[in-house]
């Protein structure tokens, strides 16, 4: 993996939104949900250079854009070894208060992705993260990504999964970027519309060490092509 398969292509939200029409707060939020999902396709095209399969899914009043590579290697338009694993592009919508009660045992077991392929004791410790989390109006198995446990659960990202929930119909995304063929990200964007129309946006690393980064992509180009 060279240096510059490590730099996801960004998205420029500034300029983004200097480019919206108003600054009222519910004309940006129909702006962003119009225009975002275009500015992250860009972006990823730009740094996985595969052949896409990119669909746009709205489950219970949330999109996510997901990579269907498999269809393409089932439908026998690439080979398995030109593919990814089907992986999140992004996710978007406005946080609600969640109906349901968490039920945890529905994820226990469930794969953390190729990072499953490194012994526990040889790498960073993950949980299965969401995208769209449960307290926001989420639902459980969908949009679930390996996320580095220091990040899931305190700090930043936190802070903006509480701005959201204490600010019912706030508009919010995820942006999993990646910087290989694995469905592990390398980073994950998390962005916030504020109430005075302001958008918050902050990136945060999902590795330990870069070396542990590169045996994840390596383990796992070895497990779908067979190769050394």
């Amino acid at each position: 993996m060279a240096p510059q398969d490590l730099i996801p292509a960004r998205v420029d939200y500034g300029r983004l939104m200097a480019s919206a029409p108003t600054h009222d707060l519910a004309d940006v939020r129909v702006f962003l949900a119009e225009e975002l999902p275009y500015a992250w396709l860009n972006a990823y095209i730009a740094t996985n250079p595969h052949q896409h399969n990119v669909q746009r899914i709205t489950v219970e009043g949330f999109e996510y854009l997901w990579d269907f590579s498999t269809a393409l290697v089932n439908r026998g338009l690439i080979s398995a070894s030109q593919a990814v694993e089907d992986r999140l592009v992004a996710a978007h919508g406005e946080s609600r208060p969640s109906t349901k009660n968490r039920q945890n045992s529905r994820l226990r077991g469930r794969p953390n992705g190729p990072v499953d392929l490194i012994d526990r004791a040889r790498r960073s410790p993950y949980d299965r993260g969401h995208a769209i989390g449960h307290v926001l109006g989420g639902i459980l198995d969908l949009g679930i990504i390996p996320q580095i446990r220091p990040v899931n659960r305190g700090g930043a990202w936190r802070k903006m999964e509480r701005y959201c929930q204490e600010h019912p119909g706030t508009y919010f995304f995820c942006r999993p970027l990646y910087a290989g063929l694995s469905p592990h990200p390398a980073e994950i964007e998390f962005g916030v519309l504020r109430t005075d129309a302001t958008l918050w946006v902050q990136s945060f690393r999902n590795y330990g060490e870069l070396e542990e980064l590169e045996k994840i992509e390596r383990l796992f180009r070895k497990k779908i092509t067979g190769e050394a």
